[in-house]
């Protein structure tokens, strides 16, 4: 009689462990099917993304290529207006290390690549500086940027090279149809200015320049 009993028990355990199993079959195949509409649903925003991709892919290498051209000309341009001795052409080349995108500037000398800092102190460096600032604030949108403000733009140019710095200034604001503002203790700058205010000690103000809209 026990032994009946003992069996009765271990087969109702077995039938409820049984029913366990079966509901919890029941749960990992429901979620089986959640997975796979996960996995459908990602792979079908995948062939939808992948054109896409393609097109920004191809959007970036346009503008960078772009940008790059547009950026050597000027730089060019500017370089060989104050280096009148020497013909400098800028060259970019963008690369991507571990994802990320590096733009590197190489200057060009008499057929030879030279490094940027050397041979003519800052100077170099200060004009790309200025030139690279007017590609990338001023030229997208010139009605956005009616100003610019600078300060000691040109500490390290060499005076002798301030005169033609000077006219490539003014061009550039005229063309590109903006006002410049900045501070300086380089009397060369005055050429290019149409006006120029001197800062006395104490916040005196003196006038030695001033530009015909001024005047009245």
């Amino acid at each position: 009689m026990d032994e009946i009993q003992t069996l009765a028990s271990d087969l109702r355990t077995l039938r409820s462990t049984l029913s366990e199993w079966r509901g919890q079959e029941a749960h990992i195949q429901r979620e089986i099917l959640t997975v796979q509409a996960s996995l459908e649903q990602a792979q079908t925003r995948v062939s939808a993304l992948e054109p896409a991709q393609e097109i920004l892919e191809h959007l970036e290498q346009t503008w960078a290529g772009q940008y790059e051209e547009k950026l050597g000309a000027i730089g060019s341009m500017g370089l060989n207006a104050v280096f009148p001795d020497s013909e400098y052409e800028v060259l970019l080349e963008h690369t991507t290390k571990r994802g990320t995108a590096n733009l590197d500037i190489v200057l060009v000398k008499d057929g030879k690549r030279v490094r940027i800092k050397g041979g003519s102190g800052g100077s170099i460096v200060q004009l790309l500086a200025y030139l690279l600032r007017h590609l990338t604030t001023v030229s997208p949108h010139p009605p956005l940027r009616l100003i610019e403000v600078l300060d000691e733009p040109f500490s390290m140019v060499a005076q002798a090279q301030r005169p033609a710095l000077c006219t490539l200034m003014r061009d550039i604001t005229q063309r590109l149809g903006f006002q410049l503002l900045f501070s300086s203790h380089e009397d060369e700058l005055l050429d290019a200015a149409d006006t120029a205010l001197l800062i006395h000690r104490g916040g005196q103000v003196e006038k030695l320049k001033v530009s015909k809209g001024d005047r009245a």
